[in-house]
């Protein structure tokens, strides 16, 4: 076979199992999480949302904890942007950095000196600049591809946050103007079964849980801001603390602010409806004018071609 062929066929390989690898962490990433906030018990108090796994139940987070333990030594030693990241996508966990480090870290040797180890002792290829250069550039994918995915993960969470902050503030001014203090109006939003699944109702039952047991109501609030990224999130916490600290009413405050997110989402609304017509264009260029073009032109092309052989003949 024709060496060229060869690598093509081989890098074709590698790309595929690199891609597989990729969809497969992030298909069993979600598991990290499964104990990272607990839902009410039945009949009884809030789980802990601090209660973690003590080792990891499948064999890759094992070996991706290890990895990651290896580099970063432990998670409090691991870099602080890592963290904050992992919070924001949800993963409260301790052990969720030393896992992204670890997966970075083994996605890059897979990809990278995997590639370049399949090649040169199952193919046989003479390693060769160009092949050095394609296994730099899998261990440089292989090392962003969670990146990637954290990123991802974190604009999605955050846009569920920012869709149900205005339904979260009006049910607040609704419990606090009924005459509910603001914890019990957060116990009673957040503790909502219907509710469990949305990012912001966890996050809120988390700065309950805090606040029970003995953290500052005000750091609670700042901490519910530094967990989300979320701006919006931040001013609401910010005139919360405000409101406190003056003695203003609450129930004024709450009003506003659910005023003014149920008037950003409209906006955000109608901008993506705007730009719906704009985003169709590249599709329907691509895609649909070819085969406009086909259906209209090609009797006229077939024409031109008979009429053409016509005139060779004589």
């Amino acid at each position: 076979m024709n060496p060229i062929t060869v690598v093509i066929l081989s890098f074709l390989m590698v790309a595929g199992i690199t891609v597989l690898a990729g969809v497969a962490l992030l298909r069993l990433w979600p598991a990290v999480q499964r104990e990272r906030l607990r839902a009410p018990a039945a009949g009884g108090g809030p789980a802990s949302i601090l209660r973690w796994k003590e080792e990891p139940a499948k064999a890759w987070e094992r070996t991706a904890e290890r990895i990651g333990r290896a580099v970063a030594g432990s998670p409090e030693a691991a870099p602080s942007k890592y963290r904050r990241r992992l919070l924001w996508a949800g993963y409260n966990e301790p052990r969720a950095v030393l896992l992204l480090i670890g997966a970075k870290v083994g996605l890059a040797i897979l990809a990278g000196p995997g590639y370049f180890l399949y090649t040169g002792l199952v193919l046989r290829v003479v390693p060769t600049p160009r092949l050095i250069g394609i296994s730099l550039i899998f261990a440089v994918v292989g090392l962003f591809l969670p990146d990637f995915w954290l990123h991802s993960r974190i604009k999605a969470r955050q846009r569920d946050i920012v869709h149900a902050l205005p339904d979260v503030l009006d049910l607040l001014m609704v419990c606090v103007e009924s005459g509910m203090g603001f914890d019990a109006a957060v116990a009673r939003v957040a503790e909502q079964p219907e509710n469990r699944r949305s990012p912001l109702h966890q996050e809120m039952l988390r700065m309950h849980l805090e606040v029970r047991a003995g953290r500052p109501r005000a750091e609670s609030l700042r901490a519910l801001g530094e967990r989300t990224g979320v701006d919006d999130i931040k001013a609401m916490v910010t005139a919360f603390v405000q409101t406190e600290k003056l003695g203003t009413p609450l129930g004024k405050t709450l009003r506003v602010h659910a005023d003014s997110a149920r008037v950003r989402r409209r906006h955000r609304a109608e901008e993506r409806a705007h730009l719906a017509p704009l985003k169709m264009l590249f599709p329907t260029v691509f895609f649909l004018m070819p085969s406009f073009f086909l259906v209209t032109m090609a009797p006229s092309l077939l024409g031109l071609l008979d009429l053409l052989k016509a005139l060779g003949r004589h």
